[in-house]
């Protein structure tokens, strides 16, 4: 009988590895471990981005400043707002005289206008508006205006300049002032515009001598090597009135008119300002911030809401809204790098009614 075991069964002779074959073995199981450990990393980063992007959508759009103050603790995270969808088509009238100084409209006021005491001008009140999107606890922010309050007028403010009302907008010195004082009509639109306007939300339907100046200035920054991006511009009354009543709701009514403007009483509804790249108060600390903050005026643009004039404006120091008003009006209001607000410097109020 033979001694050898058949193939098909029973013990196999042992096969010894010979050194490189061991090598091999443990370079393969090297491999292995280190896909599987990256396998593990990128699902766990998976995860957790997952989890943020739920926590920041839970918490809202951002269009709102992250300030460090009592509001910081309920601000929300991200540049801009969810963006009201659809488009808007309005048709506004236009018949009053402008011309032009320093590369920016300012307009005329009609000589049959009567006049009348800057407290008394542009009285507003507010009213509840019907097509406010639903939003659990938020407070309604209108403008809506009586027949007086639309009637053309002539004022002049506490510094002597003149001011008008014209079809419900106001005008100082020429110069369109929007604030707490002094309303738009719901209906209005930026007259002058770079592109159409054809929705409630847009960076490009600004004014065309802002947009002329602000491609000069980013044109310059970039040669310096700063990024400046255009993060909201343009927003129609029926967008503002959804972004305040969200701030409302979280913040409660007194801490967001401190931050958010009610709907009708928004520079950004003029279309003759804009907010940049983060819109937080870190970005005044940023190469960008300090740039903007020192040589925007070179351009025609002011620093809307200046540190430390916050019983001017009525609003918090913003370092990135920017505000068109001409290189004129703009040096003026640099003041030697101690910035003034536009009320400060015309002598008006920015003060709700309630």
């Amino acid at each position: 009988m033979s001694n050898t075991r058949s193939s098909n069964g029973g013990n196999r002779p042992r096969h010894r590895m010979n050194r490189r074959q061991r090598e091999e073995l443990m370079r393969k199981r090297k491999i292995a471990t280190a896909v599987i450990l990256m396998v593990i990393i990128i699902a766990a980063a998976g995860i957790i981005w997952g989890i943020v992007a739920l926590v920041r959508h839970s918490r809202g759009g951002s269009d709102k400043p992250q300030h460090n103050s009592q509001v910081t603790q309920t601000a929300q995270s991200g540049q801009n707002e969810t963006q009201a969808a659809g488009s808007v088509t309005q048709t506004v009238t236009a018949d009053t005289v402008a011309h032009t100084t320093d590369d920016v409209t300012r307009v005329t006021p009609p000589a049959d206008m009567t006049e009348s005491s800057e407290g008394t001008a542009v009285p507003q009140e507010t009213a509840s508006v019907a097509d406010v999107p639903p939003v659990t606890s938020a407070v309604t922010a209108s403008a809506a205006h009586s027949e007086d309050e639309n009637t053309d007028r002539t004022f002049t403010t506490s510094k002597g300049f003149t001011g008008y009302v014209k079809d419900g907008v106001t005008y100082i010195d020429g110069y369109l002032l929007v604030n707490k004082t002094y309303s738009l009509p719901s209906t209005y639109v930026p007259q002058n515009p770079d592109v159409p306007v054809t929705a409630s939300w847009s960076t490009t339907s600004l004014d065309k001598d802002l947009m002329d100046a602000w491609r000069t200035m980013k044109q310059d920054a970039d040669a310096l090597g700063l990024n400046l991006v255009l993060s909201s511009g343009y927003r129609s009354y029926s967008t503002q009135v959804t972004l305040y009543n969200r701030y409302v709701a979280q913040d409660g009514k007194a801490a967001a008119d401190t931050y958010s403007a009610r709907a009708g009483y928004s520079e950004h509804q003029s279309g003759l300002c804009f907010d940049l790249n983060s819109i937080e108060d870190s970005f005044q600390y940023t190469d960008e911030g300090k740039w903007v903050n020192d040589n925007a005026y070179k351009y025609g643009f002011t620093i809307r809401f200046p540190k430390g004039k916050e019983s001017y404006t009525g609003y918090q120091y913003e370092s990135w809204h920017l505000r068109y008003v001409g290189k004129d009006l703009a040096q003026k209001l640099y003041n030697n790098g101690d910035w003034l607000s536009l009320e400060e410097y015309f002598g008006v109020t920015s003060e709700y009614k309630d």
